[in-house]
């Protein structure tokens, strides 16, 4: 039996996808299964390319299915998985080949049923790459220092652990003990659903030093893009998902995370509308963020905002006058253009 599970959710991403597979076939620790997931691809390509990868290598299964989205992708991978171990690979993305080998080496067999191994990622965009850490410092933490840990889980402009299903090794059995956490209905933040009921279960954290594994392919587009309304429907029901959450795993201060990761899911939301195509972008900010209960949320809730983009956004949100938004919005498109 294969030692890790590798799980691609793939859906018209064929022109990517040699790239991901070429960092996971060549793996220097070989002992993987590799479960393709064509989630109803329908650019005529993908289907093909996962069987005829396939075809050449025993390891690799293909599962075909009706489009559903990511979260239902990737659970239809779970179910069908059959190691210790699981590993999420976004297919437009890639991994270095060292990446299993370094990071089961800290894995530790009496917890292979409750642990969580987490490197760090790369972002990579045309023009730049960027490194990102978690900021955990390295280590590993059970006990009490775990405990400590999921008091700061949510709530933080850098979460002591990126919520990434990615980039990390996570124990089976955590994955579908939490399984009906998972809504493929939730189309924002939607891997928080998984990897915060593990994190509040599992026995063993351990943080990886440098393992910068990972390349987050960031793709975008200089063309203005239509706000996205699923963002905003679906405020409410992620923020009622992760209470829900945190209370059911027994955390104390569970409404008081949460208070403050609303307001940084409204700055998701504050990103997105500025980098909109609407004709009138502050007349939509407005809309927004004068909404009463918005409104009230963000002058009635604190939250430690460091970076000065960062900064500069939620001061956006909490003065969404016409001059603010319109010189917040564009300061963002001349750093689009710069690092695109």
């Amino acid at each position: 039996m294969a030692k890790i599970s590798v799980i691609i959710p793939v859906y018209n991403t064929a022109k990517y996808l040699d790239d991901c597979m070429r960092g996971v076939l060549f793996q220097t620790f070989s002992d993987i299964e590799i479960l393709l997931v064509d989630d109803g691809s329908t650019d005529g390509i993908s289907p093909g390319k996962c069987d005829e990868y396939a075809l050449k290598d025993k390891r690799v299964k293909v599962i075909h299915k009706e489009n559903g989205g990511l979260v239902s992708a990737w659970i239809a991978g779970l179910c069908e998985s059959s190691s210790d171990y699981v590993s999420f690979i976004d297919s437009d993305d890639w991994i270095d080949t060292d990446m299993f080998e370094k990071l089961y080496e800290l894995t530790d067999s009496y917890f292979s049923e409750s642990e969580i191994i987490s490197g760090n990622y790369i972002v990579e965009k045309a023009s730049e790459k960027r490194k990102e850490t978690q900021a955990l410092e390295p280590g590993v933490y059970t006990g009490k220092a775990l405990e400590e840990v999921r008091t700061r889980l949510l709530g933080c402009e850098r979460r002591p652990v990126t919520m990434s299903r990615c980039m990390k090794l996570i124990s089976r059995k955590l994955l579908l003990d939490n399984i009906k956490y998972s809504d493929p209905t939730i189309t924002m933040s939607e891997d928080v659903n998984i990897t915060l009921p593990c994190l509040c279960d599992c026995r063993r954290l351990v943080i990886a030093r440098d393992a910068y594994f990972y390349h987050y392919r960031l793709v975008t587009d200089s063309m203005a893009h239509d706000f996205n309304p699923k963002l905003l429907s679906n405020l409410d029901l992620t923020d009622r998902t992760f209470r829900e959450i945190l209370k059911d795993k027994h955390i104390d201060n569970a409404d008081e995370q949460m208070d403050r990761e609303y307001i940084l899911i409204l700055m998701v939301i504050m990103k997105n509308a500025l980098r909109s195509g609407d004709r009138d972008i502050p007349k939509l900010v407005r809309s927004i963020f004068l909404r009463p209960d918005i409104r009230s949320k963000i002058l009635g809730t604190g939250v430690d905002i460091s970076g000065l983009s960062g900064r500069l956004i939620y001061f956006t949100m909490r003065h969404p006058n016409r001059a603010v938004v319109s010189v917040t919005k564009a300061v963002i498109d001349y750093y689009d253009k710069k690092t695109n």
